[in-house]
């Protein structure tokens, strides 16, 4: 069996990064939800694992065809040429969604044209050439679907496929009437598509990268995502009435899922969306934080054991730390409960004990307490890193928000507290906010937590975080409250 001392990390804290991510992949009924029923809409917070799943659905095989569609750098300003006015704000890009997701569809049925017989054949390749003429190509980015290359493109088949032709429209035409005809032009590619799909293959979309392009002043941003659940709502509806070989999933953050407000969100909320939320006690639940230390522990130093317990134990010594605490249960205190964290404080550990062997020979050879305390800077400032790119988006003066705690010097506060902090620190750089809108927004991305009394059937007392239940409230009659501990070096606070 191998050592620490062997070990390179404990894989890379984003999946887009992480060579090893499938060695490291734990499977789950979030997964078998997935891949298997009507689970299509994975929300998550940021580092919850919704690109490892991405990623894992990416993988192609002979009878499982991906278009993997990342929306970083997407042309937001073309496709919104392509609304429809004509319906309400909640519809009006759910016409140009479905043309981009038929377009998608069209790519992965020409890619399969020599699995076709003949007469089936001759009709993909007049939806290749369709696509060339338009295009210039049969398999182009998706970026390019709403921008096509010909000056003066129509969107139509000549001749026309199974009885089926698109018609056509000018990019001289209205942007209103581009809108308005894609609902008629997506009326025909349905009908022209779905009977080329192929009986024993799965067609699926993955839409991942939503949120780069999240800005609270972008009006039209929840509009555009509201649409593209509908869409694919439908559009996935419409297939599991039918051969239920196409699967559109798509990718969002919690924060944003949350902003939407739609007719059908509660129907959509219920049946088709699959929340990532990891825990770190139960070892035996579906995301569990514990088997995923285990898996990545037994992958590197080849333990040959699955258990958390037995492999936790060959990388950290058994010595309890802080106020008499797990060193497991320590760490999860410092994190949001999410792998994009556990990772980070692993590799942190794991370097800082290395570091230290290599110097003493002779010293403990497994992770001690003095190699935590010594990375818990380097972690808090990570930490606090990860919230500012979660944040900034749509808090421009969340920095500011944080100098009001870091004004109070301490963990531990009262109401009172925080109302002298605020006060020194708005009128040295002036928050627009009030105070308690501040407060508020720090509860939000669970900066601090509030102090809930215990007895009375409801349980101890304890402070109460949103990232351990998103359905906890903000108590705005709260007296106390505390900073999450991992924010604690990078604030420079005490305890207490």
């Amino acid at each position: 069996m191998l050592t620490i001392m062997d070990i390179k990390d404990f894989g890379a804290i984003d999946a887009e990064n992480d060579e090893r991510l499938f060695d490291y992949f734990v499977h789950s009924e979030s997964l078998k939800r997935i891949k298997e029923e009507k689970r299509r809409v994975i929300v998550g917070r940021k580092g919850s694992g919704k690109t490892a799943i991405y990623k894992f659905l990416s993988k192609e095989s002979e009878n499982w065809s991906t278009s993997a569609l990342l929306f970083r750098d997407y042309p937001w300003k073309v496709h919104d040429r392509y609304a429809n006015h004509e319906v309400s704000d909640r519809e009006s890009y759910v016409n140009s969604w479905d043309f981009l997701i038929y377009i998608e569809l069209a790519k992965q049925i020409v890619r399969d044209i020599d699995r076709y017989k003949f007469f089936q054949r001759l009709k993909v390749k007049k939806i290749k050439r369709w696509l060339r003429k338009v295009w210039g190509s049969d398999q182009f980015n998706h970026r390019e679907t709403m921008n096509p290359k010909s000056k003066n493109w129509e969107f139509s088949f000549s001749p026309s496929i199974m009885g089926n032709s698109l018609g056509s429209i000018s990019r001289a035409k209205s942007e209103r009437s581009l809108g308005e005809t894609l609902g008629e032009i997506n009326k025909k590619l349905i009908n022209t598509l779905s009977s080329l799909l192929l009986e024993n293959k799965k067609y699926v979309l993955l839409f991942d990268e939503l949120d780069l392009s999240y800005n609270p002043a972008d009006e039209k941003y929840l509009t555009r995502i509201t649409g593209l659940l509908l869409s694919a709502y439908n559009i996935n509806s419409y297939f599991q009435r039918n051969k239920d070989n196409v699967r559109i999933y798509i990718f969002l953050r919690s924060d944003i899922y949350e902003l939407l407000d739609f007719q059908d969100k509660n129907k959509i909320t219920d049946n088709h969306v699959e929340y990532l939320n990891w825990d770190p006690v139960d070892e035996t639940a579906n995301l569990s934080l514990k088997r995923l230390a285990a898996k990545r522990i037994q992958e590197n130093i080849k333990t040959g054991e699955i258990g958390f317990q037995v492999n936790w134990s060959k990388i950290f010594d058994p010595a309890n730390i802080g106020r008499n605490k797990l060193k497991w249960n320590f760490i999860m205190d410092q994190t949001f409960l999410r792998p994009r964290d556990l990772i980070k404080f692993l590799n942190l550990s794991l370097e800082e004990a290395q570091k230290r062997i290599k110097s003493d020979p002779e010293s403990e050879k497994l992770i001690t307490n003095r190699d935590i305390h010594n990375i818990k800077k380097d972690y808090s400032n990570y930490l606090y890193s990860e919230l500012k790119d979660e944040v900034s988006a749509k808090y421009k003066d969340f920095d500011i928000y944080l100098e009001v705690l870091r004004d109070m010097h301490k963990t531990i506060f009262t109401i009172d507290d925080y109302e002298k902090s605020f006060k020194a620190v708005s009128s040295r750089l002036g928050i627009k906010e009030n105070s308690s809108t501040v407060l508020e927004r720090l509860y939000e991305f669970s900066v601090i937590g509030f102090y809930k009394p215990g007895g009375g059937g409801y349980g101890g007392a304890t402070y109460c975080y949103r990232y351990t239940d998103p359905n906890i409230k903000f108590n705005p009659k709260a007296t106390n409250y505390k900073v999450h501990p991992g924010f604690k070096e990078y604030l420079e606070l005490i305890d207490g």
